[in-house]
């Protein structure tokens, strides 16, 4: 950082305009300048740089909106602070206008100072379009009223800038819309939401760790946390996408193998919500894509492109297994695929998640329009979806018998009434006590509860850009 004087400043003032004036003179359009109001001996630094670009950069963006091109840019960085001199070919009185809105898009825009010069060289004012001058930064008079007043001692200035400043660099630290970060948190709150709902049927819950010796609720916990940023990373993919909906599986892939690694490390290589990675990756990428291009999207909407982005899949994945890999080398659902020909959550997301649509949603939205909490209103839905679900982790460890007993005993606890009632409670607390007992698991039904969780949270909660 850099003490000034008078001298110092008067020079970088000459020397803009000289820029300008040669910039004007050579291309025949309209000239913009743009520093920042900063009061004060100091007037360049990291954070003052930073600020700078973040100015520059939004006129960028807003030139290149309305189709204009930047002719020439020069960009200065002296010790009285940075400028930049640009070149438009554009309309002087529409610039005017955008450089306007930019000054006032934020509170740390407040330090933008942004001039706009017609070709012809004279400089457009916001009294054109009858606007007031901008007011001082710390009451509502005018500015200039202010400074020839000598209004605010340098010290109170001096406050509002260096918080202007820390405004603007927390700003940076959020380069994503309203909604991605939305997306993101609502994923990992599904994960944590259909760990905690008890009692859950085989499953691990608050009371115990169901059909399972090797993890428990805090398991969970730690799994969910480490699979915070991969959730945020699929809803950014899904919002950055501009290709076909097919073209974005790939990235998303990458994305939850990466992921898988961060879940791993901290449970100590027990997988915990491998499924779930994929299932609800694959979700945030598609509630991504579909609020960018829509924000009054349906659940649908989401549906049918989650069946787009897995087009396919099942035939990719599974149908030349033949061709390819040994028995020892299958997974538990690749096995399932070859010998009983179930697809698994494959085929579910390839056809657009239906046992969600048919079970998981209404089910949920029933119990909570009778009035339950949101606990019970999960597990009625959790044994609503155990009754439409092929569930290939049951499957794989105890095959078709297996399977049975689980929809029979949700069909039972539905037929009393599921959380609805007092006899439907008791119902599912027997179901749990037996599970445990014959080691059943339904974890393919659980990944898919917190998928109709992560839905139905999208369309009650406001989605905003």
């Amino acid at each position: 950082m850099h003490e000034l004087k008078l001298n110092d400043i008067l020079a970088a003032k000459e020397r803009r305009a000289a820029i300008r004036e040669e910039l004007r003179l050579l291309h025949a359009m309209p000239i913009i300048s743009i520093s920042l109001n900063i009061p004060g001996a100091v007037k360049d630094s990291e954070q003052i740089r930073a600020v700078f670009c973040q100015a520059v950069d939004s006129f960028r963006t807003q030139v290149t909106a309305k189709g204009w091109r930047i002719v020439e840019e020069r960009i200065v960085y002296p010790k009285t602070g940075p400028f930049a001199v640009i070149a438009v070919n554009g309309e002087s009185t529409e610039l005017k206008q955008i450089c306007v809105a930019i000054e006032t898009t934020s509170d740390s825009a407040r330090l933008y100072d942004i001039d706009v010069f017609a070709a012809g060289g004279e400089q457009i004012s916001r009294n054109n379009f009858g606007l007031p001058e901008r007011t001082c930064f710390i009451c509502e008079k005018q500015a200039v009223t202010c400074m020839r007043e000598r209004n605010h001692h340098i010290d109170e200035l001096m406050q509002t800038v260096n918080r202007r400043l820390a405004i603007s660099a927390a700003e940076q630290t959020n380069p994503w819309p309203k909604a991605v970060w939305n997306i993101g948190a609502w994923a990992v709150e599904a994960m944590l939401m259909e760990a905690a709902c008890t009692p859950s049927p085989g499953l691990v819950d608050t009371d115990n760790s169901g059909a399972h010796q090797d993890m428990d609720f805090f398991t969970f916990i730690k799994s969910s946390s480490a699979l915070t940023g991969a959730m945020l990373r699929c809803a950014v993919a899904g919002w950055n996408h501009r290709e076909g909906d097919a073209d974005l599986l790939p990235v998303l892939r990458q994305i939850g193998i990466e992921g898988e690694h961060a879940m791993f490390r901290v449970t100590q290589d027990v997988n915990t919500q491998k499924g779930l990675l994929f299932l609800l990756g694959i979700l945030s990428a598609a509630a991504a894509m579909s609020i960018r291009q829509d924000a009054r999207t349906r659940a649908t909407d989401i549906f049918s492109r989650v069946s787009t982005i897995c087009e396919g899949i099942v035939e990719r994945e599974l149908g030349k297994l033949h061709l390819g890999k040994q028995p020892a080398q299958l997974t538990a659902g690749e096995r399932l695929y070859l010998e009983q020909g179930v697809t698994g959550i494959r085929g579910e997301m390839e056809k657009g998640l239906p046992s969600i649509q048919s079970y998981g949603l209404p089910a949920l939205r029933q119990a909570l329009e009778h009035g339950l909490t949101l606990n019970d209103s999960l597990v009625h839905s959790l044994i609503h979806l155990m009754l439409g679900v092929e569930d290939s982790t049951v499957l794989n460890r105890h095959g078709m018998s297996g399977l049975l007993v689980v929809k029979q005993e949700a069909q039972q606890a539905i037929n009393a009434g599921g959380m609805l009632t007092a006899v439907g409670r008791e119902r599912i607390l027997a179901m749990d006590k037996l599970f445990i007992t014959k080691n059943i698991s339904p974890g393919g039904t659980a990944d898919l509860l917190a998928a109709t969780y992560f839905v139905h949270l999208l369309f009650t909660r406001a989605v905003s850009r």
